[in-house]
């Protein structure tokens, strides 16, 4: 049985150590015969940085790693060409600043060629370097993370140093405008997509293909893919939980699958499927794999109502194109980075828009649990053990055990966090805590005589909750005289109605009132 590649980003240790390759040669052999100049945007550890260095094997002419592959017998191997790549996130920029380790990089590459580069900036560098590797054969040039000396500082204290740096990467790549006859291949990829004026002013013929078509699989697992390459693996997780194929498939799809870069084609998170095959648990592997705390506080300093993306959110496709570091569009930002995918995509005669959704439980689940863990003020661990109570306390129909949880979760949110806040930020709070322990909530529920705050429903119960500033006698009211819970009483489920009220002074939950429907009528 072939091995796992896990965290092996080489082709030729895949090969090496006998590991799992998952064969996506006819996609690159359609990428490099028909683009010369082309960037992709994809989430992290979605097979970006194995893409480059498969490009850079099939450059530099190691036909023998490609045994097997769709591209074997149909790429000209002995044509070969030089190799200009760059990791960003290899380079120490944090401490030593991005001109210098840059410059540095460059060197080293000349060295490796067994050239000398005499002149003395980045930009100059960068340009020697292409012309006197390219006397022979044009140069093939592979950025990967080229993004990341930017985004390490998107949040609005480093912003400076993020505006610094972009000025770097926009003047090292300014070089290639004029150096066509030198380059036989550019390939640029990133997480975030910064506008083309931004960074790539002057390459105006650099084709983006993150939404093209034609390559929206070129990195994560199809089904088919899956089912063609981890067979093995397959049937060890349906003997671990004795499950049947169709079972087991769809299991695997409601926690890893759902991207999608055209609303048509959806592939599984690759770093999380390997995760699951080696660990034979379903669990948030690419969530635990680098906390986006940048992108949780900035959803914070920006006020943003996170029960948005609970339902799909239209962003026009002239956003998707805009992004730039001084007005950084928070659900441009969530998509890129993984978080929102395409589910929908809209042309009409004037424009194009897609609609965006989580894509599966593994983002969901894990991004509650950071946006509550953040807005609590808590760290994640605390912040997970106290809302579990919350999901015992609903399920067993607890609500002094409930309340008490709610009380412990507020009573742990520092003064700082709580001083000023509006009843709105309480809601958020229990929000974001009964999304993340995959209750079913509903806010704001419109009803003929009013709008209910929230409706939670588990396996056995329904619960209309009303929330009040220091009176919980009055939501229990509100309740009654607006008769929320008449809508529910078709379903089987017992109906309880609760009412909360919040002490502003105390910042914390002040008192409750419950009843069920027959005792509501007695009120």
């Amino acid at each position: 049985m072939k091995k796992l590649g896990l965290g092996t980003q080489e082709l030729s240790m895949l090969r090496k150590r006998n590991c799992v390759y998952v064969d996506k040669t006819e996609y690159i052999y359609e990428l490099i015969n028909n683009e010369t100049y082309c960037f992709l945007s994809r989430p992290r550890r979605f097979g970006k940085s194995l893409l480059l260095n498969t490009i850079k094997e099939i450059f530099q002419g190691n036909k023998e790693l490609f045994k097997d592959t769709w591209i074997e017998d149909k790429y000209n191997f002995a044509e070969t060409f030089p190799i200009i790549k760059i990791c960003m996130a290899s380079l120490d920029y944090a401490n030593r600043g991005l001109d210098i380790v840059l410059r540095e990089n460059l060197e080293d590459i000349a060295k490796n060629h067994k050239v000398k580069l005499e002149t003395i900036t980045v930009k100059e560098k960068f340009q020697e370097l292409i012309i006197k590797l390219s006397k022979k054969n044009p140069v093939a040039i592979l950025i990967d993370e080229y993004d990341k000396p930017i985004i390490d500082y998107i949040d609005e204290k480093s912003r400076d140093t993020a505006e610094k740096n972009r000025q770097i990467m926009k003047n090292f790549y300014s070089v290639l405008k004029n150096l066509d006859a030198h380059i036989r291949f550019l390939f640029i990829t990133g997480v975030s997509k910064f506008s083309r004026v931004s960074i790539f002013s002057e390459l105006n013929n650099l084709t983006d293909i993150t939404i093209n078509r034609k390559y929206v699989n070129i990195t994560g697992y199809t089904e088919e893919e899956i089912i063609d390459n981890y067979e093995n693996y397959l049937i060890e997780l349906e003997e671990e939980y004795n499950w049947d194929r169709k079972r087991l498939l769809e299991r695997i799809k409601f926690w890893y699958n759902g991207y999608s870069w055209d609303a048509k084609n959806f592939v599984y998170n690759p770093y999380s499927v390997l995760n699951l095959f080696n660990s034979l648990e379903f669990e948030n592997f690419w969530f635990k794999s680098g906390t986006p705390t940048f992108l949780t506080k900035l959803i914070k300093e920006k006020d943003i109502d996170v029960k948005e993306y609970d339902n799909q959110i239209n962003i026009s496709r002239s956003v998707l194109d805009s992004y730039e570091i001084s007005n950084i569009d928070t659900s441009v930002l969530l998509f890129q980075t993984g978080y929102l995918t395409i589910k929908e995509y809209i042309r009409d005669e004037e424009f194009v828009s897609f609609q965006m959704g989580y894509p599966n439980m593994e983002v969901r689940s894990s991004l509650y649990l950071f946006l509550g863990a953040e807005f609590a003020g808590l760290h994640n661990l605390k912040y997970s053990d106290t809302v579990n109570r919350l999901m015992i306390a609903l399920k067993k129909n607890k609500i002094e055990d409930f309340i008490k949880s709610i009380r412990v979760l507020f009573a742990d949110i520092s003064n700082n966090l709580a001083s000023n806040q509006k009843e709105s930020y309480y809601h958020t709070v229990l929000y974001l805590a009964l999304k993340f322990i995959g209750v079913q909530i509903d806010v704001e529920v419109n009803t003929n005589h009013g709008r209910i705050d929230a409706v939670v429903k588990t396996k056995d119960y329904i619960y209309i909750m009303e929330f009040k500033m220091s009176n919980a006698k009055a939501a229990l009211k509100q309740i009654k005289e607006k008769k929320y819970y008449e809508r529910y009483l078709d379903d089987e489920r017992d109906i309880i109605c609760l009412g909360v009220a919040f002490d502003s002074d105390d910042r914390n939950v002040k008192g409750y009132e419950v009843a069920s429907v027959e005792e509501m009528e007695l009120l």
